[in-house]
């Protein structure tokens, strides 16, 4: 299946990972003291969840809740992302009419397959079954992503027997593309069937190579290293120095560039993002314009790109008196967002603005509840922040009818596009995600909550 070009590939990039003595780091380009170690522990406590719902002594709704309130404390896996929490919240909300099913097929499928077939069978069940909610949805936006499932039951079984079963991540997938063994199937079973194959042969090249047996974890490891540093924006990354206290060592500090942010999406972002509204960042860091122009386009481009998340978009700004620069509204969920776009070169902070804020605010407020928008936010969209407003933010949602007071980065709304395009994302879902930060929003924030390792 991989021949010798591919295998001796292979073999350099464990070599290489080696030289980073087995070095992983997380979402947020944190290094683990030791992930595995963690793992093994976390795994105790996530089968005690999983065993009591299997043996019916945890209800769906609490086991569902309990194991995003883990994995959220303690993500080893990167299921709080979109192929895991976010499939298993989609899965549930569209069954809400046939929850006994669900239930049981959920008791099925979660429990460890005795073979790779059976695993397959168990994928298929639950494939089928989100598939027909796809199929027969309004909006498919809403239901659950059937290919999704591979990642989703893998990352179960996995917590049964890490030996046995390993996860399907994007990242992965990333490496096997960039090594050019990769054939993307139809359905999520036979992708599962023809990763699982990859996986097993790869543990046995490097195993070879090493000299002793590898695991499922360390393959996994050397993988999401090399998908992270083989190229970012078509760049090949650099070791950086850095100090310790007793010398002076090279290390890779995070796969990424050294001028690069710290966390980087696994795609290109470019793939999923009209021409136009590719250029906000660039926009709102430009030096060229004067201030009232950059600031007009500024704003639409924002508009504009808040549209891409399928909002109803009414433009205001300026040209339009004394205004907001946008209203988002989503009326099936009675949802509404006051948005205020801010072109600042070095950041934006609170000035004067206040009051035209709570102006806003005032205005605004009682005509969206009277309209029916029961859930009405305020965003605030800017390159940079130059503080995080807690105060002011704080006054706001308490003398206020706005739920929610969002610090919004310009690259933050482009990765929401992004997630949302490519993962054919829900509103609702987008929504969620948001209003849970009590902080400003960055893109690393986003590809933490909406990408899998």
């Amino acid at each position: 299946m991989i021949d010798n070009n591919t295998q001796q590939q292979l073999k350099n990039i464990w070599n290489d990972y080696l030289k980073t003595e087995n070095r992983v780091v997380d979402t947020k380009g944190r290094p683990y003291d030791d992930i595995d170690k963690s793992r093994k522990k976390a795994i105790i406590e996530i089968r005690q969840m999983i065993d009591a719902f299997l043996q019916g002594r945890l209800e769906l709704r609490d086991f569902k809740t309990n194991l995003d309130s883990y994995n959220k404390q303690h993500n080893y896996w990167g299921f709080t992302a979109a192929k895991g929490q976010m499939f298993f919240n989609l899965l549930t909300r569209s069954s809400a009419g046939d929850m006994p099913n669900l239930v049981n097929l959920l008791k099925k499928v979660l429990a460890e397959p005795d073979s790779l077939e059976d695993a397959l069978q168990k994928m298929t069940l639950i494939f089928n079954y989100a598939g027909a909610y796809k199929q027969t949805a309004t909006d498919k936006r809403l239901v659950a992503n059937p290919m999704s499932s591979a990642y989703f039951l893998s990352y179960f079984w996995q917590i049964h027997n890490p030996e046995k079963w390993p996860v399907m991540y994007s990242s992965i997938i990333i490496s096997f593309e960039k090594l050019g063994i990769w054939q993307s199937h139809a359905t999520s079973y036979d992708n599962y069937r023809f990763f699982y194959g990859l996986n097993e042969e790869i543990k046995r090249i490097i195993s070879q190579h090493a000299g002793q047996p590898v695991t499922n974890w360390d393959i996994e490891h050397a993988l999401w290293y090399f998908a992270g540093t083989v190229t970012v924006n078509s760049k090949q990354l650099k070791p950086k120095r850095m100090r310790t206290a007793q010398a002076e060592q090279t290390v890779i500090e995070e796969p990424v560039l050294v001028e690069a942010p710290a966390l980087e999406a696994g795609f290109a972002l470019s793939d999923y993002l009209i021409p136009r509204i590719a250029r906000l960042v660039e926009l709102g860091a430009s030096a060229d314009k004067s201030g009232s122009a950059k600031g007009h386009e500024f704003e639409r481009m924002v508009g504009e790109t808040f549209a891409q998340l399928d909002f109803d978009v009414e433009t205001l700004g300026q040209g339009m008196g004394r205004e907001p620069d946008a209203i988002l509204k989503y009326p099936a969920e009675h949802i509404a967002f006051i948005v205020d776009a801010k072109a600042y070169t070095n950041g934006y902070a609170l000035g004067t603005d206040d009051r035209a804020i709570r102006e806003y605010i005032n205005y605004y407020c009682p005509r969206l509840k009277a309209a029916g928008y029961t859930r009405i936010g305020f965003i605030i969209v800017s390159n940079a922040f130059r503080s995080d407003m807690k105060e002011f933010v704080n006054e706001i949602t308490w003398t206020t009818d706005v739920k929610r007071f969002l610090l919004l980065t310009s690259e933050a709304l482009l990765h929401l596009v992004a997630y949302k395009t490519k993962d054919k994302i829900p509103v609702t879902q987008i929504v969620e995600k948001l209003i849970s930060f009590d902080k400003i929003i960055t893109k690393e924030m986003i590809i933490e909550e909406f990408g899998d390792y």
